[in-house]
């Protein structure tokens, strides 16, 4: 009496199992169908990154990025201090993240002179401009 139970519970399982699975490949088929692009968007928004790195020449295979054109010159009120952790800071601008060092260039900003962890956020002092953090 046991097996029997048994052998029907498997076989709803596998049934059940069966027909979600018919189920969800027919639901795919139909979008990918009447919508080809449906599956390749992104989920999120994606944000632009820029590096303050300069390229190593002698590198081989280096991966070519797309070259960022703003429609202004960036100004040091454009920046934001994200975060500051040891001897690097996250600033953002309008659209993009720059991660910097004390002698990176960044537009706007100039060279990066200092940076200097802080209760407030942190400071980040620049050739043209002194951007501190704001915390609550």
């Amino acid at each position: 009496m046991a097996t029997a139970w048994s052998d029907r519970v498997t076989n709803l399982i596998s049934l059940g199992l069966g027909i979600l699975s018919i189920g969800f490949f027919s639901v795919v088929t139909i979008i990918s169908t009447l919508d080809p692009d449906y599956f390749d968007r992104p989920l999120l928004d994606q944000m632009i990154t820029g590096s303050t790195e300069k390229p190593d020449a002698t590198v081989e295979g280096a991966i070519p990025v797309p070259k960022l054109v703003r429609s202004a010159a960036l100004t040091p009120r454009d920046f934001q201090i994200v975060m500051v952790f040891g001897a690097e800071a996250h600033l953002a601008s309008p659209g993009e993240l720059w991660r910097v060092r004390v002698g990176s260039l960044v537009p706007g900003l100039g060279e990066i002179l200092e940076i200097e962890p802080g209760e407030n956020g942190g400071t980040v002092r620049a050739e043209n401009a002194t951007l501190t953090g704001v915390r609550n």
